[in-house]
């Protein structure tokens, strides 16, 4: 499936293809977002890849350069953000080539360590499974919620804000 992937940066004219795709399988990704990230990306704040199968829109992965996370902003560790695949597309090495596609980014720009952060409930297991593959450990910060360190006795939410955040150092290739 992956013979005739393509990887490139966000543009404009994929901004609608995005949308209408994760609308057509009922997740929420408005046009708002990828608006923001077009303009991320032409600051230079955050990369934007766009995977295509034969043409077709498949998954998509940003690279912040300024992590909103402040151990990875403290440490000018780039954050891998917002990695989605479309559920046709998973388990075919998409999300991997996504992930290296980012850290190959962040080398090139002399960052050493590429940070990821992951949620905690099973919705996000193959997630945790995949960064943990490809060498990304926690940081050892331990749990967040809403990016600040939870300590014992808090009691949070359990949704898409409660995250574990790993990191990897990248190979001087």
């Amino acid at each position: 499936m992956t013979s005739n992937l393509t990887l490139s940066s966000l543009e404009s004219t994929d901004i609608k293809d995005i949308v209408d795709a994760f609308k057509s399988i009922g997740w929420n990704k408005p046009i708002s977002l990828f608006k923001a990230y077009l303009k991320d990306q032409s600051e230079g704040i955050r990369s934007v890849i766009v995977a295509k199968v034969n043409g077709e829109f498949c998954g998509y992965v940003t690279l912040k350069f300024k992590s909103q996370y402040p151990y990875f902003t403290q440490n000018n560790i780039p954050e891998i953000s917002d990695l989605n695949v479309l559920p046709e597309y998973q388990n075919a090495g998409i999300g991997t080539k996504l992930i290296i596609a980012c850290e190959k980014l962040a080398h090139e720009r002399g960052c050493r360590i590429v940070g990821i952060g992951v949620g905690m409930t099973r919705d996000y297991g193959n997630a945790q499974r995949l960064y943990v593959k490809h060498g990304y450990i926690p940081d050892g910060n331990g749990l967040h919620y809403k990016n600040q360190p939870l300590r014992y006795g808090d009691k949070v939410s359990v949704d898409d804000d409660l995250v574990l955040y790993f990191t990897k150092w990248l190979s001087n290739k």
